[in-house]
């Protein structure tokens, strides 16, 4: 299987004023292109921090990040967000939905800004608005929320909202989806179901998940999973 993400000694640190904390001390690692890939390790090894450099949300102190051979620690700022925008997708562990606006406007709105950005102001043919909506009603229905369309995030359970923000991560087809404790804020029962469509959308899009948790449930259906132990990976890997 050909590797879609290498890792090459990544280190993070944070400052304040002369006090240096280093928080990954060397990472290396390797992300498959179709794999499940779970990320675990106790709280406060920088799991997280590891998310947000894989994510282009924040950048490494020392070490290079690939994304298909491309090194991406090497962008500007203005090739970073568009980067971001087009292969990443994120699923956090509070959801982040926009209480004001619908399960399929939420799903949809990611991909109606990367499409507005994209075309000329003269052009407004280009946007084609209902192939977006239509996309994120696909999408909604492969997560089981067909029903649930015009629901706004407080008429839905807490599995739910977390189904719609798997579905706004997939909007743009994204290279990878990278999930922090998809399951950490809500009960065994309905993480469960959440983990069904995890890995339902592996299966049948050979969609590619990093996932940070500390659900053993979760690691488990991985395909493989990395130790993070101070700030390094560790040796254990399934």
């Amino acid at each position: 299987m050909e590797n879609l993400i290498r890792i090459d000694n990544l280190h993070k640190s944070f400052y304040d004023g002369d006090s240096e904390l280093k928080v990954l001390k060397g990472v290396n690692l390797e992300v498959r292109n179709s794999e499940i890939l779970a990320i675990m390790g106790a709280s406060g090894v920088g799991k997280s921090t590891l998310l947000h450099l894989l994510g282009t949300l924040d950048r490494p102190t020392v070490g290079n990040i690939y994304y298909e051979e491309q090194d991406i620690t090497a962008f500007t700022e203005r090739e970073l967000t568009r980067f971001r925008n087009e292969a990443i997708g994120f699923v956090f562990q509070f959801h982040q939905l926009l209480p004001e606006f619908t399960a399929l406007e939420n799903v949809a709105m990611g991909g109606l800004i990367r499409k507005s950005k994209s075309v000329k102001l003269d052009d407004s043919n280009s946007l084609n608005i209902g192939g977006v909506y239509e996309t994120a009603e696909h999408l909604l229905d492969s997560v089981g929320l067909s029903e649930r369309l015009e629901h706004y995030p407080s008429q839905l359970s807490g599995g739910e909202r977390q189904r719609v923000a798997i579905a706004r991560a997939l909007i743009n087809q994204p290279k990878v989806v990278l999930a922090d404790e998809p399951t950490g804020n809500i009960d065994d029962k309905t993480s469960e179901s959440v983990l069904d469509v995890l890995q339902d959308i592996n299966e049948r899009l050979n969609q590619t998940f990093v996932i940070v948790t500390h659900d053993s449930r979760l690691s488990a259906r991985a395909h493989r999973t990395v130790q993070l132990v101070d700030g390094r990976t560790g040796d254990k890997e399934k």
